[in-house]
């Protein structure tokens, strides 16, 4: 009978490396922009779930890796409140051509790093390569994971951290600016960290956009990647760029998702507004940056081959190590 390996938390930990976490994201969008033999479900996401308050909400997001060969499924579970706020994160990984099932990893640290590192791939196709200032908007645990790949991608002079509660960002740029040796500071608001700044990342649960037009300094780069409305829509007017990863998930959550929903611009307006993806300029079949002086803006919501390429990875080496349980699986035909 097939044997499904189970890997945990602790052991995806133990396997994972964030140099080579942040190469496979990146491969992953360069295959992706070169080939196109992989992508995501359709629909690229779907809600489930009683939706009952006091209940948990369900999300399941699919995709291929058509190259290597297999497809996955993440099955996200967040507890309702009360519940101490836990999310349950699993990828699925099965034989796209069989079906078999292959493994099952959590992925609740790992898609953490995974939704990091996708900004930070995004920030060395897409920002100066002299970047010396950056601003992070929220201090949350995806932001945390920005860390240290964001400084050792770029020689940062300075990282600026804003927060909704100030001792929350006084608090990251003091255990960050420890750990990477690079001069973190809290500012009082999303104004003052973005004032200046060379690359701007936002991870925020915000509703209302905190990102207006004229803050954004000749150069910069911005990128936003929280599920709600954090740039307002007039910024779109002053950047040279507008990237995505995947304009169809994006109208599903993030700033293009509330400007189509509280009517700032049309669909249609907003696709024909995007200059590029960000597999397309990875994989060098559109550009990147073309001038110091370009405001680049990309909304990056993540993309569930990167989930799925880094689940794959980690169960070639939990195999390769002896790690992880396994639990047989019935194989097709056989009674039940």
């Amino acid at each position: 009978m097939p044997k499904l390996r189970i890997v945990g938390e602790a052991e995806v930990r133990s396997l994972t490396t964030v140099a080579d976490a942040l190469a496979i994201v990146e491969e992953t969008y360069r295959e992706f922009g070169r080939t196109g033999s992989q992508g995501l479900s359709d629909p690229p996401s779907l809600f489930a779930g009683s939706k009952r308050p006091g209940h948990a909400a369900f999300k399941v997001k699919g995709a291929t890796l058509a190259g290597v060969g297999v497809t996955g499924l993440r099955l996200i579970a967040d507890a309702p409140p009360g519940e101490g706020g836990r999310t349950y994160d699993f990828c699925y990984v099965l034989d796209d051509r069989t079906g078999e099932p292959l493994g099952l990893v959590e992925e609740t640290w790992l898609h953490a790093l995974r939704t990091a590192l996708t900004g930070v791939v995004a920030a060395k196709a897409l920002a100066r390569p002299d970047s010396r200032i950056a601003a992070v908007i929220g201090a949350g645990k995806i932001a945390a994971e920005l860390f240290p790949a964001l400084t050792q991608t770029f020689r940062l002079a300075e990282v600026r951290v804003a927060a909704r509660r100030r001792e929350s960002a006084r608090a990251f740029a003091l255990g960050h600016g420890a750990a990477t040796g690079v001069p973190f500071r809290a500012a009082a608001d999303a104004a003052e960290a973005i004032a200046g700044a060379d690359i701007v990342i936002t991870l925020t649960t915000a509703d209302q956009p905190f990102v207006k037009p004229g803050m954004l300094k000749a150069g910069a780069f911005l990128c936003s990647m929280g599920e709600g409305e954090e740039v307002d829509h007039a910024v779109l007017d002053e950047v040279d760029r507008f990237v995505v990863d995947d304009f169809e998930y994006a109208t599903r959550l993030g700033d293009i998702a509330a400007w189509i929903r509280k009517g700032r611009a049309p669909r249609e307006a907003l696709a024909a507004r995007v200059d590029s993806e960000i597999g397309a300029i990875c994989a060098g079949r559109a550009p990147g940056r073309q001038d110091p002086g370009e405001r680049i803006y990309a909304v990056i919501q993540g993309m569930a081959i990167c989930d799925l390429a880094l689940a794959n990875w980690v169960l070639g080496r939990a195999r390769a190590r002896g790690l992880g349980s396994e639990a047989e699986v019935f194989a097709p035909g056989a009674p039940g």
